[in-house]
């Protein structure tokens, strides 16, 4: 599907279609594209969409590059939080002087509430460059979002592990909040890349958008879309954000690398308890067992069998062959 935008009384109009000729289209978002329309819309602006197989290229020289007058420029995102289950989607942004086209496979939050974003400041995205400066940082603010969710999620979980305040996990729950751990080790993971792919991304904007950057060393820096010196503080702006965003993942996965060996842990300490118990049980009746076993053999010549007073004797010996080691194993403090 294409639809494309404009930015009509300080607010995002909406269409479907490719725009016409001459048309102020501000971007246009292709998402779960065809071949057909990426080829036309390839015909219309005179580059080359990158394809989906060619989006999860992870290489830098494949994600960011100039093609003639356009940045392209591909970033990993997450998607799927709503459903509780979270995914990597990339985004590419071609970005052209006048126009700011985006290829997407996934309907990311940001994208969905651009329009509002925009509505609210308007001066701030009324060119192709300010555009793709505000959908940066609402990509970032989205992955603060998310950060913050995970890490308010780990704080629950290290009250149920650690805190007596109610009854003890049972293994059980135990296992449920393992399988809770791996998804947000997943979510991390997705953000940990998402970070990654904006911070390659920024550094490359803000140089070509200033004029920095160059096909090669002896070729001027090509036509592309320019940011003003306000612009070029926005970036820097984001930059920042995503640098202190990474050193708060980077905490919050080693919070949750201690929770999972902690979690792991109470699972091993409550199998060694029920193995502890049985191995106590089998203790305590392997002696009656004994006794028994003996005066169970009905041999002829066995003294005992005639005795008046064996059997209560015999169920005696079993008693205190049982109660020794109960007693033993409780002075020496292992039940």
């Amino acid at each position: 599907m294409i639809e494309y935008h404009s930015l009509t009384d300080g607010a995002l109009c909406s269409a479907e279609g490719v725009p016409e000729a001459g048309a102020p289209a501000l971007w246009i978002d292709l998402c779960n594209p065809t071949r057909w329309e990426e080829r036309l819309i390839a015909e219309r602006v005179g580059i080359a969409v990158p394809t989906r197989a060619e989006m999860t290229e992870i290489e830098d020289s494949s994600r960011l590059y100039v093609d003639g007058r356009a940045l392209v420029m591909t970033v990993a995102v997450i998607e799927g939080m709503a459903d509780g289950r979270p995914r990597r989607a990339q985004v590419t942004f071609v970005l052209l002087p006048q126009v700011l086209i985006t290829v997407r496979h996934a309907n990311p939050v940001p994208l969905r509430t651009i329009a509002a974003r925009v509505a609210r400041n308007p001066g701030e995205s009324d060119t192709a460059p300010r555009l793709m400066a505000t959908i940066l940082e609402a990509f970032v603010e989205r992955i603060a979002d998310v950060l913050e969710q995970v890490s308010a999620d780990l704080n629950t979980i290290s009250d149920m592990v650690f805190f007596e305040d109610a009854a003890e996990p049972q293994e059980q729950d135990l296992k449920r909040l393992v399988q809770r751990l791996g998804r947000q080790n997943r979510t991390l993971s997705i953000l940990r890349e998402s970070l990654l792919s904006f911070d390659r991304l920024l550094p490359f904007l803000r140089d070509a958008t200033s004029g920095k950057a160059a096909k090669t060393e002896d070729e001027p820096a090509p036509n592309v879309a320019r940011l003003s010196s306000k612009g070029a503080a926005r970036l820097k702006a984001i930059e920042r954000d995503v640098k202190s965003l990474s050193a708060y993942e980077a905490q919050t996965e080693q919070e949750l690398t201690f929770l999972h060996a902690a979690t792991i842990g109470l699972i091993g300490v409550e199998q060694n308890q029920i193995i502890k118990a049985l191995s106590v049980a089998a203790a305590l009746f392997l002696p009656p067992t004994l006794v028994g076993t003996v005066y169970g053999m009905n041999f002829r010549d066995m003294p005992e069998l005639g005795w008046q007073y064996g059997y209560p004797i015999a169920l005696g010996a079993m008693a205190v062959s049982a109660l020794l080691p109960y007693l033993w194993f409780r002075r020496r403090k292992w039940l």
